[in-house]
């Protein structure tokens, strides 16, 4: 598997939102939000269906929970303030949460289908390139780029390790793509 960066700029996270946001595609839109949000495998984002994120009375959860598919492991979920947002509006534009077995990222054909991973590869990689961005990126990348903002807002990397579910730090650490002038940043921080 080739390596993919995180979205390190959070001002191209900004344009991509506003891109998609201004096409309304609302699907598209969800799946960009939850994918940098809740920082999950794509398999699994693509898996989440109405019933996971809307209690029965349309309002959306707090939490959910999943199995992981690659790793068969339980992982509970908190939904922060803007993939609620980002559901609210997907509530408001389509008739999606009508049905609680309709996948979120649907396809547009059946929604009792999800897109394919193929399908959200393509996006991901345009919506990056009409940003300008140039690095390697993949379905992975909404992931990464979770743990990597979550590591420069202060999370210790142990935290993000056990939100990843990874078996070492080090792991952790070259998973997200900390580089040594990452390092180095912290020997100007911490003047004592």
């Amino acid at each position: 598997m080739n390596r993919v960066e995180p979205i390190r700029d959070k001002r191209k996270i900004k344009a991509i939102k506003n891109l998609i946001k201004g096409s309304q595609n609302w699907r598209d839109y969800i799946l960009f939000v939850a994918g940098i949000n809740l920082g999950l495998r794509i398999g699994d984002l693509l898996r989440l269906q109405v019933k996971d994120l809307y209690n029965k009375d349309g309002s959306i959860k707090d939490r959910f929970e999943i199995v992981e598919q690659k790793t068969g492991k339980r992982n509970v979920v908190r939904v922060n303030s803007e993939v609620k947002k980002a559901l609210k509006l997907l509530k408001e534009k389509t008739s999606l949460v009508n049905e609680p077995d309709n996948y979120i990222i649907y396809n547009s054909k059946d929604k009792s289908k999800s897109i394919s991973r193929t399908q959200a590869y393509r996006r991901i990689k345009k919506w990056c390139k009409d940003v300008g961005l140039t690095n390697k990126i993949g379905t992975h990348t909404l992931r990464k780029t979770w743990g990597y903002h979550a590591h420069q807002s202060g999370i210790s990397i142990e935290v993000i390790q056990t939100k990843y579910m990874h078996n070492s730090t080090s792991t952790t650490r070259e998973y997200l793509g900390i580089e040594q002038k990452d390092v180095g940043e912290a020997y100007d921080k911490v003047n004592l």
